[in-house]
C-alpha cells in the first residue's frame, strides 16, 4: 500500500542504491552527513512494531547492506543509527516509517535537529 504524497512512497527509481522484496535503501534528501541514508520498508507503515517478521529481517538486512557500502564509498569511523516510532517531533513530511544510518566522521559532530525533538 502506498500514500500519495509520501516521499517513501514516491521515491525515484534511480535514487534507489539498493532494494529487497521488502524494502529499499535510498539518499536521505536532507542529509545530517556524507551518505546519510534511510532503509524503508516498501509498505507505508507508520510504526516499527508494525512490521512484519519478514519486513524485519528484509530492513536488517538492507542496513547491513548500507552500513558496508558506506564503509567502502566513505570511510566513516563509525554510525548513528535511529528511527523515531509514529508522528512525531514535527514530521510533517511522512509517517511512513524509516530507519536513519547517518555515517559520523572524525572531528565532525553530529548535530541532530528537529526531526529528533531537538530544538535551540
Amino acid at each position: 500500500m502506498t500514500e500519495k504524497n509520501c516521499p517513501y512512497c514516491e521515491y525515484d527509481e534511480f535514487d534507489i542504491i539498493d532494494k529487497n522484496e521488502f524494502g529499499a535503501i535510498l539518499p536521505e534528501h536532507n542529509p545530517l552527513s556524507k551518505g546519510h541514508s534511510v532503509i524503508i520498508p516498501l509498505r507505508h507503515i507508520d510504526s516499527f512494531f508494525d512490521v512484519t517478521e519478514k519486513e524485519r529481517k528484509s530492513l536488517s538486512s538492507l542496513l547491513e547492506l548500507a552500513r558496508n557500502e558506506l564503509k567502502l564509498r566513505h570511510q566513516p569511523e563509525g554510525f548513528h543509527i535511529a528511527f523515531n516510532d509514529g508522528k512525531v517531533f514535527g514530521d510533517e513530511q511522512s509517517g511512513h516509517f524509516h530507519i536513519h544510518i547517518i555515517p559520523r566522521y572524525k572531528n565532525e559532530p553530529l548535530k541532530l535537529d528537529q526531526r529528533w525533538g531537538v530544538t535551540s
